[in-house]
């Protein structure tokens, strides 16, 4: 069973970690960024504040080419960066106003697409899945 349910797992993440879904879910929330950017945004916005370190290990991509992205983001005015107060070695990012306001279109589009995507489950099943999702992370922990 637990092999079955690994497999799910991939099988799930997969999905999520395609490059054409990203492209998707930009263009259904009317934004401007580049598929590899948007990774890095939605990662700083889930962590935030967060370090180039922390958001390239939680990625899995290398610490240079996050910090590539973040440099975009906040050239295009979506992140904001200062050194850390424990360590001014490190670098730490936030999303500015704008993009909190990129971030909410982006939500959006996201809640519409898992509402197509579970428009035939009850809120009993919705509830069920949640709850079971939170609790493997927190035993993966």
């Amino acid at each position: 069973m637990e092999n079955e349910i690994f497999k799910a797992l991939i099988d799930l993440v997969s999905i999520i970690n395609r490059p054409d879904r990203d492209k998707k879910m930009i263009a259904d929330a009317g934004v401007n960024l580049e598929a590899a950017a948007f990774r890095v945004f939605v990662g700083i916005e889930h962590l935030q504040p967060t370090s180039v370190g922390d958001l390239a290990a939680m990625m899995g991509k290398n610490y240079s080419s996050v910090s590539r992205q973040i440099d975009k983001l906040e050239t295009a005015g979506l992140v904001y960066t200062y050194p850390s107060s424990s360590d001014s070695r490190i670098r730490v990012s936030e999303l500015t106003k704008y993009g909190e306001e990129i971030n909410t279109m982006i939500n959006l589009a996201r809640e519409r697409n898992m509402h197509e995507a579970l428009a035939d489950w009850t809120w009993d099943e919705k509830n069920a899945l949640l709850n079971n999702l939170k609790r493997l992370f927190e035993s993966l922990q």
